[in-house]
């Protein structure tokens, strides 16, 4: 119980892929693998990895209703603009990264995408990321991408949450095979190289 949550994930996926089998069992109790659907704990990073996914289903995985992904990203014209676009996420992090960020999201928040709390002195409370501040005023967009001005002199409380705006979770929403689709179209995702 000492372990900080953002180390949970990382010392998990270190941990459950040992070699020794007492220390595994150990792990797997103190530090469980993350669930997938149906309560059915996804195997480790190491071994996600050496699975081969569909970019195609991939696709329609990040679109689904219940994962949710489009709800908050944007790849090209489709999504919402809320969380970072992911139309390059591929030429950014390897799979090994993007699994990561899926299964334990608060562990590398991108920055300027840290959510915010603010409640005004009017008792109005509003939760997301700031998009513009001036010596005035703050603009904070909620997660329907949603942007409200409020003026500085109207905040009564103003804290950065600790835990990242994404979910966690969502790979309960997938299948082991749609995660690994899912992973394998974000890898996907690169900057289209110029003509020659």
């Amino acid at each position: 119980g000492e372990l900080s949550a953002d180390l949970r994930f990382t010392a998990s996926s270190a941990l459950n892929q040992v070699r020794w089998p007492e220390i595994r069992q150990a792990a797997a109790e103190l530090l469980p693998a993350p669930m997938g659907r149906d309560a059915t704990p996804l195997p480790p990073v190491a071994d996600l990895l050496k699975m081969r996914g569909d970019v195609a289903r991939g696709g329609m995985v990040f679109l689904r209703q219940e994962t949710a992904c489009g709800q908050c990203h944007m790849i090209g014209d489709q999504g919402k603009d809320f969380g970072p676009a992911l139309s390059e996420i591929g030429a950014k992090l390897g799979k090994d990264a993007i699994y990561e960020a899926i299964l334990d999201p608060s562990s590398g928040i991108s920055f300027d995408y840290e959510a915010w709390e603010i409640e005004t002195h009017a008792g109005d409370e509003f939760y997301g990321i700031v998009v513009d501040e001036t010596a005035d005023e703050v603009t904070i967009k909620d997660a329907q991408a949603i942007a409200t001005k409020i003026a500085v002199k109207d905040i009564a409380r103003r804290r950065k949450a600790t835990s990242s705006i994404m979910p966690a979770g969502l790979q309960m929403t997938m299948s082991t095979q749609d995660l690994v689709d899912l992973v394998e179209y974000l890898a996907s995702l690169k900057a289209e190289k110029p003509s020659n």
